[in-house]
């Protein structure tokens, strides 16, 4: 993959956490009530953003081993450096060692937050009606 494409998709990848965080705050606001934003009306509505929740954390579980994949492809392939005063290919292996078990961790830890919204969800579903 050339630089400008590397670029391209940094910037895509960039623009997709900047709006995912966007969205997360405002969900936050709304379900507050702060910021001048109105709270979240009532148990259907409390359903459906759980609902949104487990999705969005269901997508982030998916993505993260493949982020893993990616960084381990890239050391072997040669595409990652550090700056030799950092100690070279033994830093750069342990970096890519420590982000890829913390990224297994982070969706260990996703799956279950999965679990845990769809057990709310199904919680208030059962206020709603």
């Amino acid at each position: 993959m050339d630089v400008s494409r590397n670029s391209e998709v940094a910037a895509s990848c960039g623009g997709l956490a900047e709006q995912a965080q966007q969205a997360t705050r405002g969900l936050y606001h709304r379900a507050s009530g702060v910021g001048g934003v109105t709270g979240i009306d009532g148990a259907d509505e409390i359903f459906q953003v759980l609902g949104s929740l487990k999705l969005l954390s269901q997508n982030v579980a998916r993505s993260l081993p493949e982020l893993g994949t990616w960084l381990e492809r890239q050391l072997w392939l040669g595409n990652l450096d550090v700056p030799g005063d950092q100690g070279g290919f033994e830093t750069l292996v342990t970096s890519v060692f420590d982000a890829t078990a913390a990224l297994a961790r982070a969706q260990e830890i996703t799956v279950q937050l999965c679990q845990e919204l769809a057990t709310a969800q199904a919680a208030a579903k059962e206020l709603s009606y």
